[in-house]
């Protein structure tokens, strides 16, 4: 009887291991979902940042590739064997330019080939809405066709984005003078006429 009480009175060893063991799942589950979820926000969490550090990069190279100047482009007028390239440059920006210049593609008469030109304005330091001109006179009978390449800046002659619209346009032709030309026929001697039936004229 001794021995049947004290066996009432102990768990058995399996019931006691049974609860070991849920115990454990239990623990183990909390720990995975406790690790599920700490690694899915540091997943989102690096999703964030990195989405918001690219928004900030495409927005800095938006803004690196926004126009910062504004070119007017003078039609080309030709002055007896000169030709006259010139333009207006406006800095619509809010930073000033530094040694702001101007490129120039000239297509040459005989042979084709191109040159380019470097063209310094009249005032290289632009502040923000400030104007400038530039100017490139030619021979007429060099180059054939001059197209306006690009906006440079700086010792290293860095690109500029800019924005060509047209400017000034080439002044009208003078309209010629119109000269009123009067033709004197000769007087014809009395009543005589050139075709008569007496002295008839052949008809071509």
């Amino acid at each position: 009887m001794q021995i049947l009480n004290e066996l009432e009175a102990e768990p058995l060893p399996i019931e006691e291991e049974e609860k070991r063991h849920t115990r454990r799942l239990l623990v183990g589950l909390l720990c995975a979902v406790l690790l599920t979820t700490v690694v899915l926000g540091g997943y989102l969490w690096l999703r964030k940042r990195n989405a918001r550090q690219l928004a900030a990069a495409v927005q800095v190279e938006t803004q690196k590739k926004a126009p910062k100047i504004e070119v007017f482009v003078d039609d080309t007028t030709v002055e007896g064997k000169k030709a006259l390239l010139s333009g207006t440059l406006h800095n619509i920006s809010n930073e000033p330019v530094h040694g702001i210049a101007v490129e120039l593609q000239l297509r040459r008469r005989v042979g084709g080939g191109v040159e380019t030109r470097v063209v310094a304005p009249e005032v290289s330091e632009l502040a923000p809405d400030a104007r400038t001109r530039y100017s490139l006179e030619v021979p007429v009978g060099d180059y054939v066709s001059s197209t306006f390449l690009r906006v440079v800046a700086g010792e290293n002659r860095v690109a500029v984005p800019f924005k060509a619209l047209p400017g000034t346009a080439r002044p009208p032709l003078e309209t010629p003078t119109s000269k009123t030309v009067i033709v004197k026929r000769p007087a014809p001697k009395g009543d005589e006429f050139i075709n008569t039936p007496h002295n008839p004229g052949k008809v071509p």
